[in-house]
Formats: C-alpha cells, sequence, structure tokens
C-alpha cells in the first residue's frame, strides 16, 4: 500500500481486517441479536460486504476500522429488529442450541451438572434478551466482548460514568429478576 493511499483501500488490508475482528464483530451481532445462528452469520457477512463497499469513506487506524464496523454491525441488527418486528410479536429470542452446547459443555461436569448449566444459561439469556437494545449492547461490549468501560463510552459518544450506571442498572435488573419463575 502506498504512502497515500487510504487504509483499507487494497485486498490485503481489507482481508487482515476481517481475519482480525470477524470473529468479534459475530460475537457482538449474536449478543444484539440472538439467533438463529444463521441469521447472525448472514448479518456478519452483510457488515463485511458493506465495510466493502464503503472502504472508501473509511480514514482511520485499527480502532476506528472497529468501531466502524460495530457502528454497521449495530445498524444491520436494527434493521433485521425492525423487520422481524413487523412480522413477529415474540420478544424472547431462543438461543441456537450449537451455541449454547459450546457455551456450557465441559468434560468436567457430570450430565447433571450440564443439563443445570443449560437451564441457568438459558435463564440469563432470557433475561438479558428482555432488556432494551441499548443495555443488552453494553452488556455484550463489557463482558462479551471484554471492552473497559472507557472504550464503551468513546464508542458509544457516552461519559464513562453514565456507561458504569447504566451496566450497574441493567446488572441489577437481571439479579432482581433472577429468582423470578
Amino acid at each position: 500500500m502506498s504512502a497515500t493511499q487510504p487504509p483499507l483501500q487494497d485486498n490485503a488490508s481489507f482481508c487482515n481486517l476481517f481475519a482480525r475482528t470477524q470473529l468479534i464483530i459475530f460475537r457482538y451481532i449474536y449478543g444484539l441479536h440472538g439467533g438463529p445462528i444463521e441469521d447472525v452469520e448472514d448479518l456478519t457477512c452483510d457488515t463485511f460486504l458493506r465495510a466493502w463497499q464503503k472502504r472508501s469513506n473509511f480514514n482511520g487506524d485499527d480502532h476506528s476500522a472497529l468501531c466502524w464496523l460495530f457502528t454497521i454491525a449495530r445498524h444491520l441488527v436494527i434493521d433485521s429488529k425492525r423487520r422481524k418486528a413487523s412480522h413477529i410479536e415474540d420478544k424472547t429470542i431462543d438461543l441456537d442450541n450449537q451455541v449454547l452446547e459450546a457455551i456450557t459443555s465441559s468434560e468436567e461436569r457430570t450430565p447433571e451438572e450440564a443439563l443445570n448449566q443449560q437451564e441457568q444459561f438459558m435463564h440469563l439469556w432470557n433475561l438479558v434478551q428482555e432488556l432494551p437494545r441499548e443495555g443488552r449492547e453494553l452488556l455484550v461490549l463489557r463482558y462479551i466482548l471484554g471492552w473497559q468501560v472507557k472504550q464503551i463510552a468513546e464508542f458509544l459518544h457516552m461519559e464513562e460514568n453514565t456507561v458504569s450506571v447504566y451496566i450497574h442498572r441493567n446488572l441489577e435488573r437481571i439479579r432482581k429478576d433472577w429468582s423470578k419463575p
């Protein structure tokens, strides 16, 4: 890549971006969208397709590129939810069985312990899905992607204290609803 050429214009730099970020974007979309996994895979593919098509508009470093991809992904998830909302009234998203198995499988647990963990995880998943999209997004960024509060605040253009308060409120809501049937 020449010194005057903007980033991500050549195939190699875009392929490098894809290789470094595809799994992160997939996890982000899965956390916001839920399942089925095929929809998440399609949205992940669409994110990179849109990025490829709009790469001439991008100018920034690696962190900016990741934030740009998150923004594209967020808009695709919102659009997908809007389309589904006009067809389906049920707000709860079922967790894909493959993902559930991958999250809860362990050779160290007995079958009974694994089943108990799956049930608890499903309960937690349902509580998280009942949160507003913004609340889910904060929890996905913090606990699935492992971002620090400062990174989340920068990405969402919020104050760090506000991010911390919102995360705390969402966790408290989940904690309060945990024991309800």
